[in-house]
């Protein structure tokens, strides 16, 4: 609009410049051949030379482009088509970058033929019109950017998973995904695509048999890929010991039993695994269990939830003595000694177990088990003296 103002504006001021050189002097033109002559006025004359000359450029031009010379103007016009498209993408991802869906999707859709990059044209375009909630036009731009480019099919499969997904639309994402994946099964971005839409799905068992190929392919941070095999194995856990029907204690030993080992020896899942086994009632499995786990992972929450265990007292004090020799000076084990030494009415050596890790740390708990031993010799007095150690006092 502004442009077309333009055009009309300077379209007048020539017309008045031209007409008030016309009113001054119309001029004089006299042609002469052999008996003929052609006399008119300057301005006359000058008008019909540029129209002659125009429709004669007009001609040439059409004549050659129909026989397909004119080599020149096509390359000339290419480029300059180039240009303008280049200038147009610009401008649609700028209005893109801007949240101006509307306008990026019109520009980047109208350069992309003449663009010299039509894919990245066509996927921009589909992105825009997606945030319109178009999905026709999103569709067909994607369609577009497809057969825009040769081996193009990946490119466009991810950037449509990637819009499914903002939208929280996985079931199609996952459709797509796993189209993607029969055709490029070592793919690594499109294995962490996958793991995302299984997790948001809550496919943890279509996500366990998938683990493997991750540890292979998917160039995952050894850390992250930790934290995602336990949360999996966490997850098929919690499955098992809540399904309804079935032996929940023998899926949840079966599940745990057929996970990797290094998640298996993990402390968040041998914590899990230990309490949901409590929670069916299996305190000697769990005891059992738990005692297995430690011999190869240790923790002060899993030695303080054996401690808590009401399994053979007996063999759960001999098995903390053992640890001892190997953490002489573990406060945490020195108070699971002390519980079960108590729980077992053996005072003086729950005694000498409290006092020797008072000695190596003044924990809380420390002294709160020591206030018991103290309430149990009849010791009031001193009991109460730990009794507020433990509270802080």
């Amino acid at each position: 609009m502004k442009i077309l103002m333009l055009c009309l504006i300077i379209t007048l001021i020539a017309g008045l410049f031209f007409g008030t050189l016309v009113s001054i002097d119309a001029g004089y033109v006299l042609l002469s051949w052999d008996v003929y002559t052609l006399e008119t006025s300057l301005w006359f004359f000058l008008l019909i030379l540029a129209a002659t000359t125009l429709s004669m450029y007009i001609v040439i031009r059409a004549s050659l482009l129909l026989l397909g010379s004119d080599w020149r103007f096509n390359e000339w016009r290419k480029e300059r088509g180039r240009i303008r498209a280049r200038r147009m993408t610009t401008r649609g991802f700028l209005a893109l970058a801007q949240g101006q869906w509307r306008r990026a999707e019109r520009q980047l859709r109208s350069s992309a033929v003449n663009s010299d990059t039509p894919l990245i044209n066509y996927l921009a375009a589909a992105r825009a019109a997606y945030e319109q909630g178009d999905t026709d036009s999103t569709d067909e731009l994607l369609k577009a950017a497809s057969q825009s480019t040769k081996g193009s099919e990946l490119a466009v499969g991810i950037t449509q998973v990637q819009l499914l997904q903002s939208r929280k639309q996985f079931e199609q994402a996952l459709a797509v995904l796993l189209r993607l994946r029969g055709k490029h099964p070592k793919h690594a971005y499109v294995l962490k695509l996958l793991v995302k839409t299984y997790q948001e799905l809550e496919d943890w068992v279509a996500l366990n048999e998938l683990l493997p190929t991750l540890k292979k392919l998917a160039r995952i941070p050894a850390e992250e890929l930790t934290k995602l095999e336990q949360n999996v194995q966490l997850q098929l856990l919690e499955r098992a010991a809540h399904s309804y029907g079935g032996n929940q204690v023998q899926s949840l030993k079966d599940i745990y039993s057929n996970m990797p080992r290094s998640a298996r020896v993990s402390q968040p899942v041998v914590k899990r695994y230990t309490e949901l086994l409590l929670e069916q009632g299996e305190e000697r499995l769990a005891e059992q269990e738990l005692r297995n786990a430690l011999s190869s992972v240790w923790h002060d929450d899993l030695i303080c939830l054996y401690g808590r265990l009401n399994g053979d007292i007996n063999k759960q004090l001999l098995f903390a003595e053992q640890q001892l020799t190997e953490r002489p000076n573990d406060p945490m084990l020195l108070l699971i000694l002390g519980r079960l030494a108590l729980r077992q009415e053996n005072f003086a050596k729950a005694r000498e177990f409290l006092q020797t890790g008072l000695r190596i740390k003044g924990m809380p708990e420390l002294h709160a088990e020591m206030g018991k031993l103290l309430m149990a010799e009849g010791d009031q007095v001193a009991a109460c003296e730990h009794f507020q150690l433990a509270l802080g006092n």
